[in-house]
C-alpha cells in the first residue's frame, strides 16, 4: 500500500500507481513484497522490502540486478530490458505521489519496453529449420 493510503485509507489514481510497481517489482522478483528474516547477531527479525531490494538491484554492482531477476528465468532475458522496467516501477514507488508517473505515461514505457524484450526473444530464438540426430544411420 502506498504510504498516503496507509495514512488516510483513501484510494486515489496515485495509490493504484504505486500499486501496480509493487506487482511489477514482485513479478520481476519473484518475491513477496515484505520478507522477514532472522538476524542471528541482533536476535531480532529484519524486514526487507522489494522495493528496498530493487533500488539495491538497480544501484548496486555490475550483477546485482540478474541476481535480483527471478532465478526461474535463468538468465534468459534481456538484461536491459529489465533494468528500465525496474526503473519504471521505482518511479512507480516514489514516496512523494505527485512525483509518481500517470499510468498512460507507464502504460506506454512498458509497452515500448515489451517491443524491445520481443526484438530480443527474435534474435535468440534457436533455428527451428535444423534438426540434429544422434542415432545410428
Amino acid at each position: 500500500m502506498s504510504p498516503e493510503f496507509q495514512a488516510t485509507g483513501v484510494a486515489t489514481q496515485k495509490s493504484d500507481v504505486y500499486a501496480f510497481g509493487v506487482v511489477i517489482l514482485e513479478l520481476l522478483s519473484g518475491e513477496e513484497p515484505l520478507r522477514f528474516r532472522y538476524d542471528k547477531k541482533s536476535g531480532e527479525f529484519v524486514r526487507t522490502s522489494v522495493i528496498d531490494a530493487a533500488r539495491a538491484a538497480v544501484d548496486g554492482a555490475e550483477g546485482a540486478l540478474r541476481r535480483w531477476v527471478d532465478r526461474r528465468l535463468k538468465d534468459s532475458f534481456p538484461v536491459e530490458v529489465a533494468e528500465k522496467v525496474t526503473r519504471v516501477a521505482l518511479d512507480c514507488v516514489h514516496v512523494d505521489p505527485d512525483k509518481r508517473p500517470k499510468m498512460g505515461r507507464v502504460a506506454d514505457k512498458i509497452s515500448k519496453l515489451y517491443l524491445e524484450s520481443k526484438i530480443w526473444s527474435d534474435n535468440v530464438r534457436m533455428p527451428t529449420e535444423i534438426s540434429v540426430s544422434l542415432a545410428p544411420r
